[in-house]
C-alpha cells in the first residue's frame, strides 16, 4: 500500500486520501522524502564509520611513532589440575 513504519505509514495514507484516489503527486513526492532520508541515514552511517576507522589508524601511527611496541596478544593461562594440586598439599 505505502511504504514507511508506523507514523510515517499513517501520513502517507492521509496524503493519499486528500491526494484522492490516485495519490499521484502527493505519494510520489512522500516516495521521493522516504528515500532521501534512508540516504542521509547511510551516509552519515558511513561518515562515522570512517571517522572512527582513521581515528584507530592515527593512534597506531603515533604509538609507532613514540617508540611503543606492537601489541601481541596475551597466552591464556594453564589451569592447574587436581591432582597437581593435591601432590602439592602432601
Amino acid at each position: 500500500m505505502v511504504p514507511g513504519r508506523g507514523s510515517v505509514k499513517i501520513a502517507a495514507a492521509l496524503a493519499l486520501a486528500a491526494a484522492g484516489l490516485g495519490g499521484g503527486l502527493a505519494y510520489k513526492k512522500f516516495k521521493t522524502y522516504l528515500h532521501q532520508e534512508q540516504l542521509r541515514k547511510e551516509r552519515k552511517e558511513r561518515r562515522r564509520r570512517a571517522a572512527s576507522a582513521s581515528e584507530k589508524e592515527e593512534q597506531k601511527v603515533r604509538a609507532i611513532r613514540n617508540g611503543a611496541a606492537p601489541k601481541s596478544r596475551k597466552r591464556p593461562r594453564k589451569r592447574k589440575s587436581a591432582a597437581a594440586k593435591s601432590k602439592r598439599a602432601e
